[in-house]
């Protein structure tokens, strides 16, 4: 993941839906919520660390963060349009930058904005997404739904263009982009470009139960297979020898 992710602007809303800036679940210190534009409190994300602005009103949640022994979900917006995640960072200590208490935070690991999000929050744009994501439960694949927007290099085509692929497989470490109508230029130069950036993409035309898949090489070749399934894709059974009949007589 490239830190700090954009969350997809459909997503935004799941983030500033709560009274409190922590999100507490089952008693614990989910996600820390942080305004880095905000005159009144003094709150700083970076790759590093953080210092969020305790907010004294929220004591049982203020304590949740203090008392976690497990790292937790950092979440930022700014005076933009723009909602990042930053990863999970643990808590370090309380210290006061301009007469303002603060939880001191440090990164841990890059965390997983899927997880971050309420659970069954995933909004799907369409019925064939949703039926990949199902295809990708039956067969306990992870995966992360519109997880990052890319910057994509400039090209003739797309001179500029920021892209969100729809699925992230962390296991496989590679996209998917999936289609239903027959992909046009654009949006077969979107992953030709993407692959360029050095991550792993495919593009899945139809739906599980038969579709093409398309690929790209180190050098930007993008290739065609067609697979009957999505459990041939992942099983795919071996072309069996035919049989040769001898000394068969009338």
């Amino acid at each position: 993941m490239i830190r700090p992710a954009l969350v997809p602007h459909h997503l935004k809303g799941l983030f500033h839906d709560k009274k409190s800036c922590i999100d507490i679940r089952s008693g614990k210190a989910h996600a820390i919520k942080a305004n880095t534009n905000n005159r009144s409190w003094h709150n700083v994300v970076t790759l590093e660390g953080a210092a969020v602005a305790i907010n004294t009103r929220t004591k049982y949640a203020n304590n949740a963060i203090t008392t976690s022994k497990e790292p937790f979900h950092v979440v930022s917006f700014g005076c933009g349009a723009d909602t990042l995640y930053w990863g999970r960072y643990s808590f370090v200590c309380i210290k006061k930058y301009n007469g303002q208490e603060c939880f001191q935070l440090r990164y841990e690991d890059d965390g997983d904005l899927d997880m971050c999000l309420p659970k069954n929050a995933q909004q799907t744009r369409s019925y064939l997404e949703e039926k990949w994501l199902d295809a990708f439960d039956v067969s306990a694949l992870k995966h992360a739904y519109e997880p990052a927007t890319l910057h994509l290099p400039a090209s003739e085509l797309l001179p500029n263009k920021e892209y969100t692929p729809d699925v992230w497989l962390p296991t496989r470490q590679e996209f998917i982009e999936i289609k239903g109508p027959s992909p046009n230029a654009e949006e077969l130069e979107k992953c030709r470009l993407t692959s360029q950036l050095g991550f792993n993409i495919k593009m899945f035309r139809g739906a599980p139960d038969g579709f093409d898949c398309y690929t790209w090489d180190e050098e930007g070749k993008c290739e065609k297979s067609h697979h009957r399934s999505w459990y041939r894709y992942l099983h795919p059974s071996h072309a069996r020898k035919r049989r040769r009949i001898h000394n068969v007589s009338n």
